[in-house]
């Protein structure tokens, strides 16, 4: 399911829509790190003098690499939140013309489920702050990235998943499916929240990972069958 949905959207990267909407995310992910950057000089101490030196020389830049690492995934997918319907209207477009989406998610809607998503990542990733640090000295950042993808995995794949779904399902059978998908659904979670992890790459993963996420949605709804993955290449 992955690997078909991996290559369809990679097929699909330059379509107009695509292309608008990563301007979007270029221009988010430019002021998320201009906004951490000019947070962190604002607060960082002046005269900060540890005892550490590699602590006193690399502090900095280190706050902020994990700061941009922990805010980005959250705020561009708030964003991607508004403009999902484009994204998944453009795969379903190419890939699913006969399973049409049934309603509109609406501005208000996208943006209140998205917020609610922002606000509960930002906070179980401050929370995990001190899981992150233990397991990058015990386990030489193995465990970290295992922590990362499985948190923002499971939220991320929980959000996208109900994102695309509302767009065909009443709120009963997308809860309904989810529950019976929910394996299938933290993979695809944790392959968005790998392409976040990914330097570069991460400017593509809220468009990627909309586009990945509607792929697995219709394959998850014809039942998990070959059916749900037919359709022009």
């Amino acid at each position: 399911m992955l690997t078909t949905a991996m290559h369809r959207t990679w097929a699909q990267i330059f379509d107009p829509t695509f292309r608008s909407v990563l301007l979007i995310s270029i221009g988010l992910a430019l002021l998320v790190f201009a906004a951490v950057v000019t947070g962190t000089l604002y607060l960082w101490p002046a005269d900060l003098t540890t005892g550490w030196e590699w602590v006193d020389n690399l502090g900095f830049t280190l706050v902020v690499i994990v700061a941009v690492y922990l805010l980005f995934p959250p705020l561009v997918t708030m964003m991607m939140g508004l403009n999902l319907e484009r994204i998944a209207g453009a795969v379903e477009s190419r890939y699913y013309p006969n399973s049409p989406a049934s309603r509109s998610v609406g501005m208000g809607e996208a943006l209140s489920s998205a917020l609610k998503l922002t606000l509960l990542m930002i906070a179980l990733n401050i929370v995990a702050l001190i899981p992150y640090v233990f397991l990058l000295f015990t386990t030489g950042g193995v465990g970290t990235l295992a922590l990362f993808l499985v948190l923002n995995g499971y939220l991320l794949g929980r959000e996208y998943f109900e994102m695309v779904a509302l767009r065909h399902l009443p709120v009963d059978a997308m809860l309904s499916l989810r529950r019976q998908a929910r394996d299938r659904i933290l993979m695809t979670g944790i392959l968005i929240a790998g392409m976040f992890a990914v330097p570069f790459l991460n400017i593509l993963a809220p468009i990627l990972g909309a586009a990945v996420m509607t792929h697995a949605f219709h394959h998850l709804k014809s039942g998990g069958t070959a059916s749900g993955m037919r359709g022009p290449r």
